[in-house]
């Protein structure tokens, strides 16, 4: 029986590498078809929980994996997981109870998984009512080594924007079946995974005379203002079938950007003159676009008990620390960006999450420190006319409003000697290799290092940024669209890969398209 797009059996990914792609390409046929699938009437006639949204795996650590499901009714969540894939010996987790206040998704935490291994895990439902079980939906993960090996993976953002949703005549968001294809050990989501503030149509009018033809739901079809509009953007992405396959086949993790709540907010944002919004509070709306993300990703929930914390450190073996920042959730107003001295309106990532991320990196012991923001630090991002989105100002002088506390963290870096820091980021819908360099900035207390961009996802295609002289980006690498805001349709949609060597520890940094065409790769030595 098919269920959702998925096998209800053991449709996974074999850990072995000459069978990976002889399960993948079963897998392929088994989700080829139309881009939603149907109930069909025996499924329909069993009363048996359904689990449309698929299934999620995300902040997977050496021993232990978060697990994400959605029920369409109350029931209790049910996870199994082995390392083979045929289930011959399943632990068993009872997960909780997925009820309406959750919009009826669930998570578990599975512990005690062993290091370095594919895990097979299934995740099923038991009505509240009738206590009849849903078929099982199924996928595979890698957990991060204790040894030395290669490691894999994927990084991009920016998923349905610029009203550019699911796409059922091209195959619906086909670059996450690109990417499941290169079988990353995970795969990073820089932020905007939804764009809660840019309503779907039905149709386009987009490049070449061309139509853009959406699938659509009633929570799309506006901007997001109730906690339940705000969700059904996560529920719409899970519509795809391509997601869903990603979902079922890569560990992720989730960062988040700005259009999860609005465009551009933070404390200076007025929403007063915006005939779309109902709601004009921005801190109502993120108070609901915030419920919304922590019920629909799968993230390890960090710090105090309900601070909301979206940071983190995440190790993924001897050759790899992760270090994940948030940009939005601290910082002080957009302004013109240009105070001289430190302050709260001068905050981007926080005073605390700066010193949290220079202890962590002091402290980490892996090879490779990959920080991933959620926006680039040296191109000029505007708000309107005379706000800045980002940290760079256009001044190109010493460092000034945000650029402070960036500088801050910077030479932070380089007096405690800290070695092989690469920072990858999403956000300006296009895809680039920064160097920043000391010798050609106005600031330059600070080491050298790489800064690599890519997206979007499946949005419209900007810029490119310009750069601002203040930390020296020097722009090695970029592509971007002639005109602003191409559809999906002209292919400007990309994603990054790094490959990072068992034996050199070289790391290799590559840009690719949809098609998974090579556009610049960067190989670096690890010191």
């Amino acid at each position: 029986m098919f269920i959702f797009g998925f096998y209800s059996g053991s449709f996974v990914i074999e850990a072995e590498n000459d069978m990976k792609r002889r399960d993948f390409l079963q897998g392929m046929a088994v989700l080829g078809g139309g881009l939603l699938l149907s109930k069909t009437p025996a499924m329909a006639a069993s009363g048996r929980p359904q689990q449309k949204s698929g299934i999620q795996v995300g902040d997977v650590l050496a021993n232990s994996a978060i697990v994400w499901g959605r029920s369409d009714r109350p029931a209790r969540m049910w996870v199994e997981w082995d390392t083979d894939n045929r289930f011959a010996k399943p632990r068993r987790v009872r997960g909780p109870w997925a009820l309406s206040p959750s919009d009826f998704t669930s998570r578990v935490e599975l512990t005690g998984l062993p290091a370095g291994r594919r895990i097979h895990v299934r995740v099923g439902y038991s009505d509240a009512g009738n206590g009849e079980l849903s078929e099982w939906v199924s996928g595979s993960f890698m957990t991060a080594p204790i040894a030395v090996g290669p490691v894999r993976f994927l990084w991009s953002g920016d998923t349905a924007g610029q009203g550019f949703g699911i796409n059922p005549e091209v195959g619906g968001m086909k670059i996450y079946r690109t990417m499941a294809e290169q079988e990353p050990d995970f795969f990073v989501h820089s932020g905007d995974t939804i764009y809660a503030d840019g309503p779907i149509p039905e149709r386009i009018e987009v490049e070449e005379g061309k139509v853009w033809k959406n699938l659509v739901t009633p929570e799309v079809s506006k901007v997001a203002e109730t906690l339940n509009e705000f969700r059904g953007r996560y529920r719409y992405n899970l519509m795809d079938e391509n997601v869903r396959l990603f979902n079922s086949r890569v560990a992720q993790i989730w960062q988040w950007d700005d259009h999860e709540v609005v465009n551009n907010y933070s404390a200076s944002k007025d929403l007063t003159g915006d005939a779309r919004y109902q709601v004009k509070s921005t801190t109502l709306l993120q108070a609901r676009a915030t419920r919304a993300f922590f019920d629909y990703a799968p993230i390890r929930r960090s710090g105090p008990e309900g601070s909301e914390q979206v940071y983190r450190s995440l190790p993924f073996g001897p050759l790899l620390d992760r270090f994940v920042l948030d940009m939005r959730s601290y910082r002080g107003p957009n302004t013109e960006n240009l105070q001289t001295e430190p302050g709260t309106d001068t905050a981007i990532l926080g005073t605390t999450q700066v010193d949290w991320l220079l202890a962590q990196l002091k402290a980490s012991t892996a090879t490779w420190k990959a920080v991933f923001c959620d926006m680039p630090l040296g191109l000029q991002v505007a708000d309107g006319d005379t706000k800045w989105e980002a940290v760079a100002n256009g001044d190109h002088g010493p460092a000034k409003g945000r650029e402070l506390e960036i500088a801050r963290l910077l030479k932070g870096i380089k007096d405690a000697g800290i070695k092989n820091l690469v920072w990858f980021t999403a956000d300006v819908h296009y895809t680039a290799a920064h160097y920043y360099d000391p010798d050609k900035a106005s600031f330059n207390d600070f080491a050298p290092f790489w800064e690599f961009v890519s997206g979007p996802l499946n949005a419209g295609s900007f810029g490119p940024g310009k750069p601002d002289d203040t930390f020296g980006l020097q722009v090695v690498y970029e592509k971007s669209p002639a005109t602003q805001n191409l559809s999906p349709l002209a292919g400007l949609q990309f994603f990054g890969q790094v490959d990072i060597d068992a034996q050199s520890r070289a790391m290799t940094v590559t840009l690719k398209d949809l098609n998974n065409e090579t556009l610049f790769t960067k190989v670096l030595q690890p010191a």
